[in-house]
C-alpha cells in the first residue's frame, strides 16, 4: 500500500516546530507498518525563503532572483521520502496565494513518488486548506481517493468563513468530496458535523510513547513543587489567565515554580505583565523549545497547566500523560474528552479564581495522583500502538474500496 501526505504544515529549517508532530506521527506509522510506502509533498510550507509579504517588495525581489528551486527528496526511512518542489506561496487575497502552482508542484511530488515505489492508493491531507484543496485537485486530475484530517482549532477558522459563519464554498468542498473527514476528539467531531461537514469519524491524535515515558524517579525532598507550561504565548492560550493564577497562588504557596515554554509575537508584553504582577521569581521563560528539551521538561515538572481557551484536543495534555503528570486543562473543547478523575482536573476557561483554586488542590493533593495510572491510561487511548492501527485499517478499507470500482 502506498500513501501520499499532503501537510498544511509540516517542520522547516526556518520553523523546526511547526508541524512537527505530523513528522513524528508519520515516522511511528511506518516504523509499525514497514510494508507502507509514504511520500510527502512539500513546497516549502513556512520556508522564509518562499514566503512572498505584501509590503516587502524589495525583500520579495531578492526572493525571487535568488530562490533556490531545485527538487528534492529526502528519505528519512526506507519506506518514508521527503519530496521537494519549492513553490512561492503569498496572501489568499491575490490569486488565491498561488495555490494552483502548489498543486502542480504536488502532483510532479507524487509522480516522483509513484516512480519509486508504484501507484498511490491513498492521498491523506492534513486540515482542510490548503492540504484538503491540493488533495482533491490531484484526486479529480489522478482519480485517486483522499481523505482529509482536520487539526485546527476554533473550528471553522473565520478567514474561511462568510459574515453568517458559514464556510465558504472554496474551502467546504474539498471536505465533500474526501472519503472521510477525520476528527481528533468527539468534541471536534461535533463541530465539524455542525459546519455541515459529511462522514466525519474520531482518530485521536497519537504520540511515541518510547520518547514520552516517564522519568526515573528522584528525591523532590524539599524542592520546590514545578508547574509546567508548553504552548504558543498567547491570550488565545490562556497565558494572561495563567499569570494571574500564578499571582493568587504564589501569595498562598511560596515552593512553588512554573516553567513556560513557548514563544509568540506578544511573548515581551505577557513577560511584562508577570513584572507587573511581581511573580517574576517564580516564573522562568523558556522560548521556543526543540523536542528533546520538551520532553526533558515534561519529565522534570510535576504537573502540566495550560487554560487555552479553545482546543480541537491539545497533544500537549497527551505528551504529559505519557510521562505520567497530572494535568489541569479548561472546559475548551478537547481536553473534556482527556481529562478523568484519575489524570488531572477540568476548569472553566477564563476563570481565574478556579484555575488557582486547580492547581493549589493539586499542590495540597498530588499523591492522590498515580503516576503509573496516569501512563497506562495514555498508553490505552493515545499511544502510537492504540491509534495508528485505525488509521491503517482506514487506509486499507479506502484502498480496497477503490481497487472494486476501478474498471
Amino acid at each position: 500500500m502506498n500513501i501520499f501526505v499532503v501537510p498544511s504544515w509540516y517542520p522547516s529549517k526556518d520553523h523546526p516546530i511547526n508541524g512537527s508532530f505530523i513528522y513524528e506521527q508519520l515516522v511511528m506509522f511506518c516504523g509499525i507498518y514497514p510494508h507502507v510506502k509514504v511520500g510527502v509533498s512539500l513546497w516549502g510550507q513556512k520556508n522564509e525563503s518562499n514566503l512572498l509579504y505584501v509590503k516587502d517588495h524589495l525583500k520579495n525581489i531578492k526572493k525571487l532572483v535568488s530562490a533556490n528551486m531545485a527538487e528534492y527528496k529526502t528519505s528519512v526511512l526506507p519506506n518514508l521520502v521527503e519530496y521537494h518542489k519549492p513553490t512561492f506561496t503569498w496572501t489568499r487575497k491575490i490569486n488565491k496565494g498561488n495555490i494552483q502552482n502548489i498543486v502542480r508542484a504536488c502532483v510532479t511530488n507524487l509522480k516522483r513518488f509513484e516512480s519509486d515505489f508504484g501507484n498511490v492508493d491513498v492521498i491523506h491531507a492534513h486540515c482542510g486548506y490548503p492540504g484538503g484543496y491540493i488533495a482533491m485537485e490531484i484526486s479529480k486530475q489522478l482519480a485517486i481517493p483522499y481523505i482529509i484530517t482536520e487539526h485546527l482549532g476554533l473550528f471553522p477558522s473565520s478567514l474561511v468563513t462568510d459574515k453568517r459563519g458559514c464556510i465558504l464554498p472554496l474551502y467546504l468542498k474539498p471536505y465533500l468530496f474526501s472519503e472521510a473527514n477525520i476528527a481528533v476528539s468527539p468534541f471536534h467531531a461535533t463541530e465539524l458535523e455542525k459546519a455541515s461537514i459529511p462522514k466525519v469519524q474520531v482518530i485521536a491524535n497519537f504520540i511515541d510513547e518510547s520518547s514520552f515515558k516517564l522519568a526515573e524517579p528522584q528525591d523532590k525532598n524539599g524542592q520546590e513543587f514545578l508547574f509546567f507550561t508548553l504552548s504558543k504565548i498567547a491570550s488565545s492560550k490562556g497565558t494572561d489567565q495563567l499569570l494571574y493564577a500564578i499571582k493568587n497562588v504564589v501569595q498562598q504557596k511560596k515552593h512553588v515554580k512554573f516553567k513556560i515554554g513557548g514563544d509568540g509575537p506578544h511573548s515581551d508584553s505577557f513577560k511584562r505583565l508577570a513584572s507587573f504582577l511581581k511573580i517574576e521569581k517564580h516564573v522562568e521563560w523558556l522560548g521556543e523549545i526543540p523536542r528533546d528539551q520538551a520532553v526533558a521538561e515534561f519529565q522534570k515538572c510535576d504537573a502540566f497547566v495550560l487554560p487555552s481557551i479553545y482546543e480541537s484536543m491539545g497533544i500537549v495534555y497527551i505528551e504529559a500523560l505519557a510521562c505520567g503528570k497530572p494535568i489541569i486543562a479548561t472546559k475548551c473543547g478537547g481536553p473534556e474528552s482527556t481529562v478523568t478523575q484519575f489524570n488531572g482536573l477540568l476548569v472553566d476557561k477564563n476563570n481565574v479564581e478556579e484555575l488557582s483554586k486547580a492547581m493549589l488542590y493539586l499542590l495540597d493533593n498530588y499523591g492522590r495522583f498515580n503516576t503509573q495510572q496516569i501512563r497506562n491510561d495514555f498508553l490505552e487511548r493515545f499511544s502510537s500502538n492504540a491509534v495508528v492501527p485505525k488509521l491503517y485499517e482506514l487506509y486499507s478499507k479506502i484502498s480496497s474500496s477503490s481497487l472494486e470500482h476501478t474498471p
